[in-house]
């Protein structure tokens, strides 16, 4: 699978980071480091392409084609990152001139496509037969029947996160990364809640996910009723409730009412 990137916002270089695992990627351990992402490898050979779109452009801007490639290289899928409104207007140009078969736009903070932009960027791409995806954030990412972006999701695993958890009594003992968000949060999460009692689940997701730290915007964004960040949180909430839920019916445990505390605080303040 051939990506394409068109990047304006730092959030595009924890995804392409996620993607090419540098070594120095995450820090969560220091020097106790497991080297838990080794198994993940480098995706490096699929990135043909990183356009970098500058910041602080004016709020409207006449010619957005100048910041934009004339010959991208051909690619599979097509993924503009916190770039300006005006130049997103132009993606399906640019996925055309690629003959890319998808195109993922990753919301991060409302103002990067905001609804009526998406919907036109929805038509246009349908009428091209492009596949295309507006996750808001991006861990929102799962499948949903198409072709091109469920298999993106699936070589990668990244999109809605998924963990799995080992327990030893009500200590989580280990927590095994099966699908991260696109960031790489994921990860760092999953090895700041190991060796941590269950009863604190919530607060060390919350801890970790905040450290990390996820860059989505603190605006109320209307269109969900809550800040965008604040639904990465959930999310991640969601997916560690449901790992532990798992992993206490693996090992036939009850659901003290200290762990049932903890499952009922889905929605809770993070």
């Amino acid at each position: 699978m051939k990506l394409y990137f068109l990047v304006g916002h730092e959030f595009g270089g924890k995804v392409v980071g996620n993607l090419v695992n540098l070594p120095t990627f995450c820090d969560s351990c220091g020097l106790a480091c497991g080297y838990c992402r080794i198994g993940y490898g480098s995706h490096v050979q699929d990135i043909v392409g990183l356009h970098p779109i500058p910041p602080n452009l004016p709020p409207f801007i006449d010619d957005p084609s100048i910041y934009l490639p004339k010959h991208p290289p051909k690619s599979d899928i097509v993924i503009p990152i916190g770039i300006h409104p005006d130049i997103l207007a132009e993606v399906p140009s640019v996925a055309s001139k690629a003959e890319a078969k998808a195109v993922i736009v990753p919301i991060e903070n409302r103002s990067w496509c905001p609804p009526a932009l998406r919907s036109r960027l929805q038509d246009e791409l349908t009428a091209l037969g492009v596949e295309h995806a507006f996750p808001k954030p991006f861990c929102e990412l799962k499948e949903t029947g198409s072709a091109v972006i469920d298999e993106f999701i699936r070589r990668y695993s990244i999109g809605r996160p998924k963990v799995e958890m080992e327990l030893e009594g009500y200590l989580i003992k280990n927590v095994v990364v099966k699908r991260s968000a696109p960031c790489g949060d994921t990860w760092y999460v999953a090895q700041k809640l190991r060796y941590t009692n269950v009863k604190d689940l919530n607060q060390n997701t919350s801890n970790a996910h905040h450290g990390y730290p996820c860059t989505a915007s603190m605006d109320v964004d209307p269109e969900i009723g809550d800040t965008i960040l604040h639904k990465a949180g959930y999310i991640i909430r969601e997916e560690v409730h449901a790992a532990l839920i798992r992993a206490l019916e693996a090992k036939n445990m009850p659901i003290t009412p200290e762990v049932e505390k903890v499952l009922a605080a889905r929605r809770a303040p993070l």
